[in-house]
């Protein structure tokens, strides 16, 4: 399987306690310390909710072109921060891995505290990072205002899409073998992502998160045209895209203030594919959290 076909199915996280330039329109750019490392901020503008960017797998949008873009649009609405996980971008890596979703989120918490950053956010999560969002709006319903998942791994993806593959079969497509074995891999050895990230807990920790009651959640979701894993043939790739546009339409369970949008022909990398998209739905979750606003 070639790496692009392998990305995509992954993608399928005082002075002293912090070194940042901030400014009282709401800039910030530095290393936050949250105990012995630094996570790398990014922030602009200014206004409530904050939108907090959880990227996607090995991206770090805090110098992600394509986040950056698409920061520098919502910004003169309200203040947008941009995280880079740990061992990632401008963050220090960990010395113990592997690494879940629990502990991004632990990570993203301590570091918007470390730099005063205020609560709630609205939380932007592409891909991977839209399990780690999950997984922070479980364990910090407080700080949690709501959820854009952009193109977001659900936390059944694994399961259904080894489903739709079936069982080994003789004479089957190779893209469906390699495709199969590459899913099953990844779920158990985290040596086989860049971050470490172990795959199985962090989709057991997503599940944690029940409902957000009537906080707002967006699902931005990649266009049905999109295929996961280039070489399967034409009706193994249609199965495989209606399981996963059937995830994404479970997202919309999470809250009773929950709206779906389907890109035309963006696939998984919206961001950078179609940025006004990623800009539209998360200005959507602006002004459905400001709504809520007494």
């Amino acid at each position: 399987m070639n790496r692009l076909a392998s990305v995509a199915i992954l993608a399928a996280l005082s002075f002293g306690a912090w070194s940042a330039s901030a400014h009282a329109d709401g800039t910030l750019d530095g290393r936050f310390d949250i105990g012995g490392r630094s996570i790398k901020l990014k922030c602009e503008g200014s206004g409530t909710p904050v939108v907090v960017v959880d990227a996607g797998l090995g991206t770090a949008p805090a110098e992600d072109p394509g986040w950056l873009g698409i920061a520098a649009k919502v910004a003169p609405v309200t203040r947008v921060c941009l995280y880079d996980r740990a061992g990632v971008g401008g963050s220090d890596p960990v010395k113990t891995r592997p690494r879940t979703s629990k502990d991004a989120a632990e990570d993203l918490h301590a570091a918007l505290k470390a730099a005063h950053v205020p609560g709630p956010y609205l939380l932007v999560g592409h891909s991977i990072g839209g399990l780690h969002a999950q997984v922070f709006a479980s364990m910090y319903p407080n700080d949690t205002a709501g959820l854009v998942l952009v193109s977001s791994t659900h936390p059944d993806q694994s399961s259904a899409w080894l489903s739709v593959l079936g069982p080994a079969k003789p004479g089957e497509e190779k893209a469906v073998t390699e495709a199969r074995t590459f899913i099953s891999t990844v779920q158990t050895d985290p040596a086989k992502n860049e971050e470490g990230l172990d795959i199985t807990p962090s989709l057991a920790q997503a599940k944690q998160l029940r409902s957000l009651g009537a906080k707002p959640v967006i699902v931005a979701t990649h266009s049905p045209r999109f295929r996961m894993v280039p070489g399967l043939s034409e009706p193994m790739s249609i199965k495989l895209e209606d399981a996963t546009q059937r995830l994404q339409k479970q997202f919309l369970t999470l809250s009773s203030n929950a709206h779906q949008n389907i890109a035309a022909t963006a696939g998984h990398g919206l961001p950078h594919e179609d940025p006004a998209f990623v800009v539209a739905n998360i200005l959507q979750g602006v002004k459905a959290v400001r709504a809520q606003s007494p």
